[in-house]
């Protein structure tokens, strides 16, 4: 299905092989796992272990409040105490749609697959941004896994939004980054959205 708001398989593996060579530059830990030779069989992973503050709203609703959000004091101070999050996001391309496609989890611990982040809580965080609420849970089509995942009808939406970029998959993901459990994007994989032109001339004003 190739056409405006799509990209191929070989524009998707270039994009993602610039994506991780500039990662490799600046250690933000982006890998590309399998058959690259083989349409929609690798995929772009970045797993991040942090610490949030203990106030951050990753935990399920109390049963017995009404209004969740509006528990809490509004007096009461923030806590300085942080908790680990695990993170882990993959970016895939679906031979159906021919758009790039992004699984997710969080893990609110110290290690991946104890205690994650369910489908509520991670739709409550999106906050219904980008108007891109398909989130749900499915399986991983590579690694038969449950994830998180956006569904491909927003996509293609998106992708028509970057077609100026010298980068689709890039200016995709930060697009989709917010809604994908914060995703952080860093500042620098912007310069890959730039067009020749354009780098030339940011060079010349430095």
């Amino acid at each position: 299905m190739d056409g405006p708001g799509s990209i191929t398989w070989e524009e998707f593996v270039a994009n993602a092989e610039e994506l991780l060579k500039l990662s490799e530059e600046i250690s933000d830990r982006w890998e590309f796992p399998g058959d690259k030779n083989c349409p929609g069989q690798a995929y772009l992973k970045r797993q991040e272990k942090t610490l949030v503050s203990i106030d951050y709203p990753i935990d399920e609703p109390q049963e017995d409040v009404d209004d969740w959000t509006g528990s809490r004091d509004p007096f009461e101070a923030s806590s300085d105490q942080k908790r680990p999050l695990v993170l882990e996001h993959h970016v895939l391309w679906s031979m159906s749609y021919s758009v790039p496609l992004i699984y997710f989890n969080g893990w609110k611990s110290d290690f991946p697959g104890i205690n994650p982040v369910s489908v509520e809580v991670a739709q409550r965080l999106n906050n219904q941004r980008l108007g891109y609420g398909e989130l749900s849970q499915a399986m991983h089509p590579l690694l038969a896994r449950p994830f998180l995942h956006l569904h491909p009808c927003g996509s293609r939406e998106l992708l028509q939004l970057t077609g100026k970029s010298a980068n689709p998959l890039v200016s995709w993901l930060s697009l989709v980054a917010p809604v994908a459990l914060n995703l952080r994007m860093r500042p620098e994989y912007f310069r890959l959205t730039l067009s020749a032109e354009q780098k030339e001339k940011d060079t010349a004003e430095e």
